[in-house]
């Protein structure tokens, strides 16, 4: 009796172990943490673009540039594209993906999957935009980019991405973004490669205020998930290698405010002259700079700021709080709840 409860105690044990290492290696920070509250957009899985790629199945590895044994000419395994992709409900506002030096699989499962016949990971579609890297082989490849050109939307509320490695485990991401129509970029999310933690994920545009965390890229041969919060205007976006790995590009969501500059009657365009008010992380945004009070569930002042897109609320409870902002001769009530 007692080797059998001894046996039951080590395996419940294992399984806490086992269960312990799948949550430290993760898959990324999944889905719906953010809880976007406007539209879905964008939703693209890359699947509707004209394959390029050197190789013949997912498993092979990143493209690569080779020389034709018959003309001795380069046969380059990347390319620039440039796409206009209307977003959902409104066909004549577009993202524009500027993809340098890419590569496009757009049927393809992850590296991983592919190889060991199995599923990518939930959320993790076939088909993807593979961005290269600087490598010195013969002939050479350069870094290349994925720029996503949001600027025609209103306002962007949270972005919804997944990526793979090629032909490997253990591979990052670098995600950026710029407010200043691509003047400067700051860091979105960078993940680590080689299953290394301590990676930044910038979760609020306006700080930029950095948190470290502790997910790393062991599971990336199946695909990751990410969910990052912008809560801004005017947002481009720019995915890279983190660091000199070749990621590739699953799926995009993005969840944002239309804008139809073509009908100025339009509920898009009447809508953009509204405040948007989300609270997420201890922090009340707002979509523009604006003089803010805040009054707690029983109608007391307890915060006031002015000219600001944040109003830092970690100081106090966590519950229902009612929010009043003014930018200009705009004004908005609502009510938030701050966790």
């Amino acid at each position: 009796m007692y080797g059998k409860l001894f046996t039951l105690i080590l395996a419940v044990f294992g399984l806490c172990l086992t269960s312990y290492s799948q949550v430290d290696d993760g898959t990324g920070t999944g889905w719906g943490d953010l809880n976007p509250t406007e539209s879905l957009v964008l939703n693209d899985n890359f699947q509707s673009y004209d394959f390029f790629h050197s190789d013949e199945n997912p498993a092979d590895g990143s493209s690569e540039n080779s020389i034709d044994p018959v003309t001795s000419e380069v046969v380059y395994g990347y390319t620039n594209r440039v796409f206009d992709v209307p977003f959902l409900g409104a066909e004549a506002t577009k993202a524009t993906y500027d993809c340098y030096q890419c590569a496009f699989a757009p049927e393809w499962q992850t590296a991983y999957g592919y190889d060991n016949a199995t599923e990518n990971t939930t959320n993790v579609s076939d088909g993807f935009i593979e961005v290269s890297r600087t490598y010195g082989s013969n002939p050479g490849q350069i870094q290349g980019y994925f720029i996503v050109d949001l600027r025609e939307l209103d306002y962007v509320e949270v972005v919804q991405y997944t990526h793979s490695s090629c032909g490997g485990n253990k591979r990052g991401i670098l995600l950026e973004y710029s407010l200043d129509d691509s003047l400067t970029w700051d860091t979105l999310r960078m993940q680590l490669s080689d299953g290394r933690t301590g990676s930044y994920n910038t979760t609020d545009v306006y700080g930029p205020v950095r948190t470290e965390n502790t997910y790393n890229c062991q599971p990336s041969g199946y695909g990751m998930v990410w969910e990052d919060g912008i809560w801004a205007s005017n947002v481009m976006l720019r995915f890279s290698i983190s660091p000199n790995q070749v990621p590739r590009i699953h799926d995009l969501k993005v969840y944002g405010v239309l804008r139809d500059p073509g009908d100025p009657n339009s509920a898009e365009d009447i809508n953009k002259n509204l405040l948007r008010i989300h609270s997420y992380d201890k922090m009340i945004r707002i979509s523009e700079p604006a003089d803010v009070k805040v009054y707690n569930i029983a109608g007391k002042l307890v915060r006031t700021v002015e000219n600001s897109n944040v109003v830092a609320m970690n100081d106090l409870t966590e519950g229902v709080y009612i929010v009043k902002a003014q930018a200009g001769n705009r004004l908005k009530t609502t009510k938030v709840f701050v966790k």
